[in-house]
């Protein structure tokens, strides 16, 4: 037996960790990972976008960017928008995200989203909060 460190990207032994995770996972409930983005575009461009995926019934939010000169005029409460109809679709009851203190955590308590957790002092001075909010849904266990 041998533990190995690296630090270099390896697709093949992240992908076998992963898998054998969720194969265990399943003994317990079924798994049902699906990727979900919604892209904003403006003549071709891409000018902001979420990245989520739904599993659990939940609607786990990773990413959301909005162009600088975008910002401010709706987009992102429409894209989050979109992504909570689709999750609905999907049978989530909820939904989470993370963010830190100089990114968007007004913007997702606007939403709805309430504060579940933080912690302090990443990068020795921001905070990042974790949020949720409930999505109308049925609830199954």
């Amino acid at each position: 037996m041998k533990l190995i460190l690296n630090d270099k990207e390896n697709i093949a032994e992240e992908n076998t960790i992963i898998d054998s995770l969720w194969k265990h996972n399943s003994n317990f409930t079924k798994v049902d990972m699906h990727p979900l983005r919604v892209t904003l575009m403006d003549n071709n461009n891409i000018v902001g976008g979420l990245i989520a995926r739904t599993w659990w019934g939940g609607l786990d939010i990773q990413y959301l960017w909005i162009a600088e000169n975008y910002r401010k005029k709706g987009f992102g409460k429409d894209l989050m928008k979109k992504a909570e109809d689709e999750a609905i679709k999907r049978k989530c009851h909820m939904a989470y995200v993370d963010t830190f203190d100089f990114q968007a955590v007004n913007f997702y308590q606007k939403l709805g989203y309430k504060e579940y957790g933080h912690l302090d002092k990443f990068a020795h001075c921001y905070t990042r909060y974790y949020l949720s909010k409930s999505l109308k849904s049925s609830d199954e266990c």
